[in-house]
């Protein structure tokens, strides 16, 4: 792991001067001497090493056919051509390892920023071109986004959680009503229940998985409890987003409430999805635009926090909506044949008669 992260600093510190040719000639007045000095240090190579106990050289360098050379061979700033044979492993760094016809590298070759290329020759051990990988990688971290790709990317997000909420609306109506009704009567109360929850969903996982450790049976049930317990919360707080995006949708235009009209509700979670991702279509517009694309993206944040803390209490508070259509749906008990109807337009109810105790004088 040492080798990557240090080349990684190396192509960040060095890009500017470095080509991006295909060929990666280079010439060596355009190399650092501190990237070529940590470049070597992540192969644990020095020049006075390399010296004394292999080759170095800088810019192009040519071992030519008959000749036999101590490795490592190491360039810096050019393409080591092998046309004879080298005792050791070939290392270039911004510039190629060719081996030609004829040629033999006895151990491998490496080429950072530049490649590998077989010319008829042959490199018995192996060949890497990692570093020029690890280079361009490091180089994409750097770049800042644009604003284009992030208003695609929030464009992207608001468009599949509509889509979700399409399939959630036309599979679970119930549900996702169920759960809207809860936010309706008491917000802050389903806030609060999420929040509870998020702080309590660490814990609880960690107690289940200490209870199923008592048996064995429960061990095995271990890893499905660690996914399980992680997809059930995502699913609770989607379906508890979604429900007010749809109660966001519906007190915006005015839609009806009962749940009656399946257009309505479409295009009120449309609406409602499409304004609670209204933060981060901002945001993305002000990407690049320093303290302002700060503030909106922390606003955009705070306001998913509430609606998916708000939307988790109430799928929790709804038994993701199941509990409450499950009272919906409950019989009332009948009305009891025996109780006597209150008095309506001034008609006296009628007393019920107390049968008489034995023995009792008839009043």
């Amino acid at each position: 792991m040492r080798r990557p992260i240090l080349l990684m600093a190396v192509a960040l510190s060095a890009r500017t001067a470095a080509p991006r040719s295909a060929s990666a000639q280079v010439s060596t007045g355009a190399v650092p001497t501190d990237s070529v000095a940590a470049a070597l240090d992540a192969f644990g190579f020095t020049e006075e090493g390399l010296q004394v106990n292999g080759r170095y050289a800088r810019g192009n360098t040519t071992i030519a056919a008959g000749d036999t050379v101590r490795g490592p061979l190491v360039v810096v700033g050019g393409t080591a051509e092998v046309f004879g044979v080298v005792a050791g492993d070939v290392h270039s760094f911004w510039g190629d390892v060719v081996v030609h016809a004829g040629g033999d590298v006895i151990g491998g070759a490496s080429a950072y920023r530049g490649r590998v290329i077989l010319d008829g020759g042959r490199v018995r051990g192996t060949m890497e071109s990692w570093q020029r990988r690890a280079a361009a990688v490091a180089a994409a971290a750097a770049a800042p986004m644009t604003r284009m790709r992030a208003l695609t990317l929030s464009a992207g997000w608001t468009a599949m959680l509509v889509v979700i909420g399409l399939v959630v609306l036309v599979l679970l109506a119930s549900n996702i009503e169920a759960t809207a009704r809860v936010l309706e009567q008491d917000f802050g109360r389903a806030f609060f229940v999420g929040v509870l929850g998020q702080l309590g969903f660490l814990p609880l996982l960690l107690l289940t998985c200490i209870a199923l450790a008592v048996t064995l049976v429960g061990i095995l049930l271990i890893p499905f409890a660690l996914v399980a317990g992680p997809v059930a919360l995502a699913g609770l707080v989607t379906l508890g987003w979604l429900a007010l995006g749809l109660v966001t949708g519906r007190a915006l235009s005015g839609a009806r409430r009962d749940g009656a009209s399946r257009s309505e509700a479409l295009r009120a979670l449309t609406l409602g999805v499409v304004l609670l991702m209204a933060p981060w279509i901002l945001a993305a517009a002000l990407q690049g635009t320093g303290l302002a694309a700060l503030v909106a993206r922390i606003v955009a944040l705070a306001v998913s926090w509430v609606a998916a803390s708000a939307g988790l209490g109430a799928a929790l508070l709804s038994r993701a909506g199941a509990g409450r259509r499950a009272d919906a749906d409950r019989p009332k008990p009948p009305m009891q044949g025996w109780q006597t109807p209150t008095p309506i337009a001034g008609v006296a109810a009628a007393r019920r008669p107390i049968p008489a105790r034995p023995g009792a004088t008839p009043q």
